[in-house]
């Protein structure tokens, strides 16, 4: 299995991380590595997620996450890479 790095941000709330990590328990995928940090706006937090997933699992797991009311977007980082998939879970007209 691959693993995967998502940035997901998401609002600095109390129990979105509980939420995330129970959607990842749900479904029986182990998180690798999971590090949370504020931005520089103090209502939205940075999760940079590591996952061991296969192609359409990531898909699976991105379309869960966007579906939480807490995230705000969700990036998967290709190491070496020049761009990042970036996954917008607002309609722009809210961005």
């Amino acid at each position: 299995m691959a693993i995967h790095k998502l940035e997901v941000l998401v609002e600095n709330e109390p129990g979105v991380l509980a939420r995330v990590a129970g959607l990842f328990a749900r479904r029986t995928y182990n998180i690798d590595s999971l590090v949370v940090g504020p931005t520089e706006n103090s209502k939205i937090s940075k999760m940079i997620i590591e996952v061991s997933v296969e192609g359409h699992s990531l898909e699976q797991v991105m379309a869960q996450l966007d579906k939480l009311i807490n995230v705000i977007r969700i990036e998967e980082v290709l190491e070496g890479a020049i761009s990042n998939t970036k996954h917008d879970t607002q309609p722009d007209y809210q961005n």
